[in-house]
C-alpha cells in the first residue's frame, strides 16, 4: 500500500515504528507529516526533549519488509521553535518578494530545481517565493491559478496553520540562500501576516480586481505623511507617477488596477531595496483596513496606459 494508506493510518504506523527508535518521552501530539515521495515522509515538530521550544523534524522510510515507515536518524534536526517569537514578520514579507536583494546575497542564475517546467519564467524569477506562491498567497487556486505566472503549486496561506518546524523544515528544503534568521522571518510572514486577499479585492465578476475600500479615506492616509500616515506621497506624488515603472510606463494607478495583489503587499511590508526604504503600513501599526482603503484610492490615481 504504501504511501496510498491514508495519513492517519500513516501516522499510526509512524508511532508504532517510532516508538522502537526513539527511547525515552515521545510527544506526537504536536507534529505533522507530509510525504516526500512513495517511500518516504517527513515528520515535522516531534517533541523528544526536556527544552522548551525545541522539537524535531526528521524523514521516515518505508521499509517493505516489516511493512512499516521506520526513521532515518542521519535526517534528524533540531529546531528552536521559540525563536519564532523574536522574528520580523515584515522582513519576512520582504523576503517573500526578492529575498537576495534583502539579505545580500548574490542573485541566483538559471532556473531553480523546483521551478516546474509547465512554468513560463526563468532565471531569478524563478528563485522568488512570490513566483511560486503568488502575491495572495494561494498559489495555483489563486490570481496565479492560469496566465504567465501559472505552475500549478500550492500557496502558503492554508500553511500558516502548521507548525513552527514544518514551515521552518519546508523552507530549508527550497536551499536558498537563506539564513537561520532569514528562515525564521519568512516563517513569521506566513505563520502571523498572511490576510485573506479575497476578503478586500475581488477575485471574479463585473468588478474583478477593483479593491472594496473608501477611496477618500484611502486619498487622506495616502497623503497623511505624520504618524499614522501611509506616507506614500512622499516618493510617488499626489497623483502616483512620481515614480515610474516597467521603463517608464507604468505609475501606481496601472498596477494597482492589473494587480492589486502586489501593491497590497508592497502597502502591507514596503518593496525590497528601494531607497529611501518604503514604508511598511504593517510596521506602521495600520489595520488592514487603512492598507485595503489606501490600495482602493491607487486605483483612482492617473494611468499611464490607457
Amino acid at each position: 500500500m504504501k504511501m496510498k494508506r491514508f495519513l492517519v493510518m500513516v501516522l499510526g504506523i509512524l508511532v508504532l515504528s517510532g516508538s522502537a527508535a526513539f527511547a525515552g518521552d515521545t510527544d506526537w501530539s504536536k507534529s505533522s507529516a507530509s510525504p516526500v515521495d512513495a517511500d518516504n515522509i517527513t515528520v515535522f515538530g516531534l517533541i523528544y526533549s526536556p527544552s522548551p521550544g525545541i522539537t524535531y523534524n526528521v524523514d521516515f522510510k518505508f521499509n517493505g519488509t516489516s511493512l512499516n515507515f521506520e526513521p532515518v536518524l542521519s535526517t534528524l534536526v533540531s529546531v528552536d521553535e521559540s525563536k519564532l517569537a523574536t522574528a520580523d514578520a515584515v522582513r519576512g514579507g520582504l523576503l517573500y518578494d526578492k529575498w537576495w536583494t534583502v539579505n545580500g546575497a548574490t542573485a541566483p542564475t538559471g532556473n531553480h530545481p523546483l521551478y516546474p517546467a509547465a512554468g513560463q519564467k526563468s532565471g531569478a524569477d524563478t528563485w522568488r517565493c512570490k513566483e511560486c506562491h503568488g502575491w495572495d498567497n494561494k498559489g495555483k487556486d489563486g490570481a496565479y491559478s492560469s496566465g504567465s505566472h501559472f505552475t500549478g503549486l500550492n500557496g502558503v496561506y492554508e500553511a500558516r496553520n502548521r507548525n513552527s518546524a514544518h514551515i521552518f523544515g519546508k523552507i530549508t528544503k527550497h536551499n536558498l540562500t537563506l539564513s537561520e534568521q532569514d528562515i525564521w522571518d519568512l516563517a513569521k510572514f506566513i505563520k502571523e501576516a498572511l490576510v485573506e486577499m479575497d476578503k478586500y479585492i475581488n477575485f471574479t465578476g463585473a468588478k474583478k480586481k477593483s479593491a472594496a475600500g473608501d477611496a477618500t479615506l484611502g486619498k487622506a492616509l495616502f497623503e497623511n505623511t505624520g504618524t499614522g500616515g501611509g506616507q506614500c506621497i512622499m516618493c510617488h506624488g499626489a497623483d502616483g507617477t512620481a515614480i515610474k515603472f516597467d521603463g517608464g510606463t507604468l505609475a501606481i494607478g496601472d498596477v494597482a488596477n492589473d494587480n492589486p495583489w502586489e501593491v497590497l503587499q508592497k502597502i502591507r511590508f514596503g518593496h525590497p531595496g528601494s531607497s529611501p526604504m518604503m514604508p511598511s503600513a504593517v510596521m506602521n501599526g495600520l489595520s488592514i483596513t487603512d492598507q485595503i482603503n489606501i490600495l482602493t484610492h491607487a486605483q483612482t490615481l492617473t494611468k499611464l496606459v490607457p
